[in-house]
This record gives C-alpha cells, sequence and structure tokens, in this order.
C-alpha cells in the first residue's frame, strides 16, 4: 500500500483557510443578514480548501508512487551486480561483458574448492585407522567411517559420534591423559586395550595438537587422534619374547645335563665302567635332543617364511607309511607300540610338496608314539575327502590332553606336564606340532585335534585339492 504524508506548508496553507470559517462560527451572536454573508464565506472556503487538498493529495501520493518505483528498480539492480561507475553505467553492454568474464573464474575455483573437499572426504573416510578431532572442550567435531564404526556397538552412541565428548567415547585413563596432554601441546603415543567381538584387542592411539578455524579469523585448539589396530604385532612380540626364553631353557637343560657328566667322568668317574657307561648314555642322549631341537628350529624357520616355496609332486602315500614304518621302529619296539597303517588304495597318489607332508605324518606319528600306553597300537589312516581331497588321521590310546590345553599345543615350546602321564615319556622339543601347523596351513589344509584325558588322542590333517584329476 503507498503511504503519502502533509508537509508543513501544507498544513499552514490549511489553516489560513481555514481560519475565515472559524471566525464565522464564532460570531453567532450577529446579525441574521451578517450571519449569512459570513455563512456563505465559511461555505466558500470550505470548499476551497476542499478542492486544494484534494489536488494536493493526489499530485503527492503519484509523486510519491513514482519515487518508490524508481527506489525498487535501483535496489534490484544494486542487488544482482556491483556498482559501477558513471561512464559504465553508460555502456551496460561492457558491464555485462565485464560481469560474464568475472563470474567464469569465480565459478570455477569454487568448483575446485567444492571437488577439493570431496576428494579429502572420500580419501578420509577410506582411511582404515579411526581418526577423529576434537575441540578445546573435547568435543568430537570430525570423524572419519573408521572411527564410527568402531563405537557402532557402544548402544550410548547410536546416534553418532559427533558432537559426543572424549569422556563419552573412552573410558581408559592414559587414553584421557593423551588428550589433555595434546590441548597443551604435547604429541603422545601409547597402547590400551579394548574388548571386541574377536576378543581383547590391543590399539595404539596417537595424539597431536591441530588448530580448528570457525571463522575467516577465528581460530581455536583442538586434537586429532589416530587410532591403530596392533593386536598382530603385540602378539608377534609377546611370542617373540617367549621364544627366546624357552628356547634358552630347552638349549639349557640338555647341555647342562652334558656339562655335569663330562666334569663326574673328569673328576674320576672314568675308571668306574657302569659310572661311566651311565653318563655316556646321558650326554648321548643329550646330544640327541640338541640335534633334534636344531633341526626343528631349522624347518620352523623355514616354514615361518613368506617365501617359502612349496613345490606340488606325485607322492606314493603307501611309500610314505612304509617310511614311517621304518623310522620309528626302534621307538615302537622301545615302547612296545604298535604303528598300524590303513591307507585307501584309491588315494595312493597324491600331488603334494614331499617334505611338507613327511613333516606332518613324522611329527604326528612321534607325539603319539611318546603318549601312547604300552602295548597298544597307533593307527594311521588315510582316506578320501570329497572329490578332490584326503584326510589323515593319527590315534593313540594315550594318555590325552586336557581339555583346557587342547588349543596350547600349538603353540612354540609348549609341553603338556609329563607328570600327568603316570609314566615315563620321551621328553621332545616342544616344536613339534607347531611345525605341524605350519606345513599344514602352506599345504592349504587344517587341523583339528580329539582328545580324551587318560584315553587318547586323535589328530586330523585334511587337505584339499591334491588328488591327481580331482580339482
Amino acid at each position: 500500500m503507498r503511504r503519502f504524508s502533509l508537509s508543513t506548508h501544507d498544513i499552514i496553507t490549511l489553516a489560513l483557510i481555514g481560519t475565515p470559517l472559524l471566525v464565522a462560527s464564532a460570531c453567532a451572536s450577529l446579525r441574521a443578514d451578517v450571519m449569512w454573508q459570513i455563512s456563505l464565506t465559511g461555505l466558500s472556503a470550505l470548499l476551497c480548501v476542499w478542492v486544494y487538498v484534494a489536488f494536493i493529495v493526489t499530485s503527492r501520493a503519484k509523486w510519491i508512487a513514482d519515487l518508490e518505483d524508481v527506489a525498487q528498480s535501483l535496489w534490484r539492480a544494486t542487488d544482482q551486480r556491483p556498482l559501477a561507475t558513471d561512464d559504465e553505467l553508460s555502456r551496460p553492454a561492457q558491464v555485462t561483458k565485464s560481469l560474464r568474464d568475472v563470474r567464469g573464474p569465480v565459478v570455477a575455483k569454487l568448483e575446485d574448492a567444492v571437488n577439493d573437499l570431496a576428494n579429502l572426504r572420500g580419501v578420509f573416510d577410506a582411511m582404515q585407522s579411526p581418526v577423529l578431532a576434537t575441540n578445546a572442550a573435547g568435543t568430537v567435531v570430525v570423524a572419519n567411517a573408521a572411527a564410527k564404526a568402531f563405537f557402532a556397538d557402544n548402544a550410548k552412541l547410536a546416534s553418532g559420534i559427533v558432537g559426543k565428548s572424549i569422556d563419552q567415547l573412552f573410558t581408559q585413563a592414559q587414553v584421557i591423559g593423551q588428550h589433555a596432554a595434546a590441548l597443551a601441546g604435547a604429541t603422545r603415543s601409547g597402547e590400551f586395550r579394548v574388548a571386541r567381538d574377536g576378543g581383547l584387542r590391543v590399539y595404539q592411539v596417537f595424539t597431536a595438537a591441530i588448530t580448528l578455524r570457525s571463522g575467516a579469523s577465528v581460530t581455536a585448539r583442538g586434537v586429532v587422534m589416530t587410532l591403530r589396530d596392533v593386536t598382530e604385532l603385540a602378539q608377534a612380540i609377546h611370542l617373540k619374547t617367549d621364544f627366546v626364553a624357552n628356547a634358552s631353557h630347552e638349549l639349557r637343560t640338555p647341555l647342562s645335563s652334558i656339562r655335569a657328566a663330562t666334569e663326574t667322568l673328569a673328576d674320576g668317574a672314568w675308571e668306574d665302567v657302569p659310572m661311566r657307561e651311565r653318563l655316556t648314555q646321558v650326554i648321548g642322549t643329550n646330544v640327541q635332543r640338541l640335534e633334534e631341537m636344531v633341526r626343528d628350529l631349522l624347518d620352523l624357520s623355514r616354514l615361518d617364511s613368506p617365501d617359502a616355496p612349496v613345490t606340488r609332486e606325485p607322492v606314493s602315500v603307501l611309500d610314505l607309511m612304509e617310511s614311517m614304518r621304518d623310522t620309528f621302529a626302534g621307538v615302537c619296539k622301545e615302547r612296545s607300540v604298535t604303528l598300524e597303517t590303513q591307507v585307501d588304495t584309491s588315494v595312493d597318489i597324491i600331488e603334494s610338496d614331499r617334505k611338507l607332508l613327511t613333516a606332518v605324518v613324522r611329527n604326528l606319528i612321534d607325539n603319539a608314539t611318546k603318549f601312547a600306553y604300552e602295548r597298544t597300537a597307533v593307527v594311521v589312516s588315510v582316506e578320501r575327502l570329497g572329490p578332490a581331497g584326503i584326510r589323515i588321521r593319527v590315534s593313540d590310546q594315550g594318555v590325552g590332553i586336557p581339555l583346557g590345553q587342547q588349543q596350547r599345543i600349538f603353540e612354540r615350546f609348549y609341553q603338556v606336564d609329563p607328570s600327568r602321564a603316570g609314566f615315563a615319556v620321551r621328553r621332545g622339543t616342544g616344536l613339534g606340532l607347531a611345525i605341524v601347523k605350519h606345513a599344514v596351513k602352506l599345504l592349504g589344509g587344517n587341523i583339528g585335534v580329539e582328545s580324551v584325558w587318560k584315553q587318547g588322542t586323535t589328530m586330523t590333517v585334511e587337505l584339499q585339492n591334491c588328488l591327481p584329476g580331482g580339482k
């Protein structure tokens, strides 16, 4: 709606013209003829005032409307394009061309900025390690996809981790302490353990201070945190430490026995024939054990190598079983144990690595003959598994393995307590089943154990795609 107002000049004019009317009204006591003249004068003045006001109002309303139209046009023009000089306003075609020339580079830069931001977000989310950033108050402001997935199992964080405080994400004191240190400007790294679906996992957390921007010139300190799963590395370090400790212990025992025997012989026991024979037997037994340990360590070292060669060639299972009977003939006679073999004739010839397959069968039979009861049989059976695989079982009737230790028997140097057997057994190196596990893995198979305490043990090896023509 268009609006108008009367100026001071208009108000004064109305006052002057309306004065006669006011005067005529005031002279009500005058004679009638005089009153009649005054009334005519007042009516004339009132008519003049009405005509004047109508003219002024109409003229001013039209003028104000025109002025508003001009103002709106100018506003639209300044809102759509930059201000121009008088010369430029006189050349509209040049102004339009200048605007187009400026628009192109600006739009291109904006598109580049949007693409760069999208690329950075893509790289950020593609990182496998969880990464998140917090502000000075400890509130998460940025997080990648891996960080969101890391906390996805936490029901309290179902709405997402952005906007949550660091205390809501972590309960580990060392992580919260690292975050506080990073706010103070210190770069820290540490480890913490957390329970996941796959068990206890070890994570390395790295914290560093960053600068967060919230405006053209407003900056504040924040913290970036990176998590890395180092469970396998921690386990490898732990196994390495255990390996060195166990290997030193296993080597020290036979060496101590050999040293004690030689010192006893040197002190005069050489002349005592029964003592000399006993001590020489001790020396021979411990030397044999050292040789076995060195052999097993070399085998395990070769199997541990990621470049361990696997050479497939035709292997006769019947010939392999025959060689095993010859190898363990002395042991079986010593312990009154019978070695029986049962081979399916349809799987006699297989394609496999001869050395790895021999190491698997030899170590399984060696383990079985150690813990089998006297006057029992160790049975080795080979049968078909599906169209192209075989299953090898080595069973004994012996002391068995306690249920709580069945998954640890494949660890290096781990041995079930021989005192549980109730009889003397040949002490091994503790590396046999570790070698079997690695060899089976290289052959693309798997191994399992079934054992009942004081009844016996069955070790099962399954190898796929090893029968000719069955692939």
